[in-house]
């Protein structure tokens, strides 16, 4: 296994964790022959299956799994009150999966391109920083202040997204040439914003590595 992928197994057995616990809830509300149920249930099994399947974790995935997170979140506060509802955010965790890990990890055209050694380190740099985000983001959940579902954070999140993929794409290509001081950069933001104790402090961070990231993408 590649030791970058230790992040997204930990946060993919967070995830099989709460989609059992949530799942068997939605079984004691609902018809065991609900059509939708027994998708979900398929739908589970082949993702948590497929990531189980030996040499899957082999080669490093470039993803953060930050979304993944935030989906953990959300369906770790729904209950069984209404059922429909939790199925939903069940399936946005499962395509969240998909998206952001799966696919990155199955596609042969990402796996094949050679990024410069410092556009490599820069993507090494970017998805631990990301994976930083995702792990405040947990932090905050656990001390009962849920920043994305904060209209705050999340506006801010969707613009950084999008950045960070025009970036990693960037990266991959070697349409920006990083340097050293970019790596400094993205490496400091993720120790900025893993010591923020507070939303203020935390969304500071945030911006700063979102102005940066539109810098390099505007700059390239």
């Amino acid at each position: 296994m590649a030791d970058s992928n230790a992040f997204l197994q930990s946060i993919v057995a967070d995830a099989k964790t709460v989609c059992q616990n949530k799942f068997n809830l939605a079984k004691t509300v609902m018809d065991p022959n609900n059509d939708d149920l027994k998708k979900l249930k398929k739908d589970m099994d082949r993702i948590f299956s497929t990531m189980a399947k030996p040499g899957f974790w082999n080669a490093s995935v470039d993803t953060d799994g930050t979304q993944v997170v935030v989906q953990v979140i959300s369906l770790g506060k729904s209950d069984g009150s209404q059922p429909d509802k939790l199925l939903k955010t069940m399936g946005g965790l499962l395509q969240a999966i998909q998206v952001t890990i799966i696919q990155p990890a199955q596609d042969t055209t990402v796996q094949t391109r050679v990024p410069s050694d410092m556009n490599t380190q820069a993507l090494n740099a970017l998805r631990m920083t990301r994976q930083q985000i995702a792990m405040r983001l947990q932090k905050f959940a656990q001390n009962n202040q849920d920043l994305s579902q904060d209209p705050d954070f999340k506006t801010r999140q969707q613009k950084q997204d999008t950045l960070v993929a025009t970036y990693r794409e960037k990266l991959l290509n070697n349409q920006i040439a990083s340097k050293q001081t970019d790596i400094k950069v993205l490496k400091q933001s993720g120790v900025t914003i893993a010591g923020t104790l507070s939303k203020t402090a935390f969304l500071s961070a945030y911006d700063n590595l979102t102005n940066f990231i539109q810098l390099k993408v505007g700059s390239a």
